[in-house]
């Protein structure tokens, strides 16, 4: 479905957790669907960290972030789990204006 979307033009986008279970996911995605990656990169993780006060700590298997390789190395050396809630503002306000 999501390939089809995209044969007819639709841009597919993915943000999740950043978490190694969200670097997971979005990796999946790029591997099965012509999805990129957005507002998900190791710059946007670092301003979460610092916008988000009290963080739950990152858990479980690194994983790679071929889209941008600093992310995984970020995320290892922030250990701060960043649910997707904590910027939706911020996906928001893409939205409303068209996306970056």
């Amino acid at each position: 479905m999501l390939r089809d979307q995209s044969s007819r033009g639709a841009q597919l986008l993915y943000h999740g957790d950043f978490d190694w279970g969200g670097v997971r996911i979005a990796t999946a995605l790029a591997r099965s669907t012509p999805c990129r990656p957005w507002r998900y990169t190791a710059a946007e993780y670092r301003l979460a960290v610092a916008a988000v006060a009290e963080a739950p700590d990152l858990t479980g298997t690194p994983a790679a972030t071929p889209w941008d390789p600093d992310l995984a190395v970020a995320l290892a050396e922030c250990g701060s789990r960043i649910e997707e809630e904590a910027v939706l503002n911020d996906l928001l306000t893409d939205l409303a204006t068209g996306c970056r």
